[in-house]
């Protein structure tokens, strides 16, 4: 099972948690992004994401195939679009495995192939009023 959701508002560690409690889960992994105030020694102040009308079906692609590598037997992904600000969450991941082991590979090769693959790119504010684009991918 694979929930997957790129949106605009405020996102939810309990919704994705609630979505990977199955009878079947022994183990839930969680990642929970967040905006942080610098990148490398300068001062962020917000950002913005913007998303390719694809990401969601880019998410589910990813998810299935990390999905396929183990015994993960749920996961759930919600990636936040527009403005936020610092200490706003930006991606929440979860995953529910059999087993811990399973589900903290599973969590960690999730995220990091989202962060690789998934057309969702990031507008850093810096404090100077500078700003840059982060390519996820």
């Amino acid at each position: 099972m694979v929930f997957a959701q790129v949106r605009d508002s405020p996102l939810s560690v309990d919704e994705c948690f609630a979505a990977v409690l199955l009878p079947d889960v022994g183990g839930i992994a969680l990642f929970v992004g967040a905006v942080r105030n610098h990148d490398d020694d300068r001062r962020v102040t917000d950002l913005a994401y913007e998303a390719h009308p694809r990401s969601v079906a880019e998410i589910e692609r990813v998810a299935a195939e990390v999905a396929a590598a183990g015994s993960v037997r749920a996961i759930a992904v919600t990636h936040r679009v527009g403005h936020l600000r610092v200490g706003e969450l930006a991606v929440v991941v979860a995953v529910g495995a059999a087993h811990r082991a399973e589900a903290f590979a599973a969590c960690r090769r999730l995220i990091d192939d989202i962060k690789a693959q998934v057309p969702i790119w990031k507008h850093q504010i810096f404090e100077d009023g500078s700003a840059e684009w982060v390519g996820a991918c």
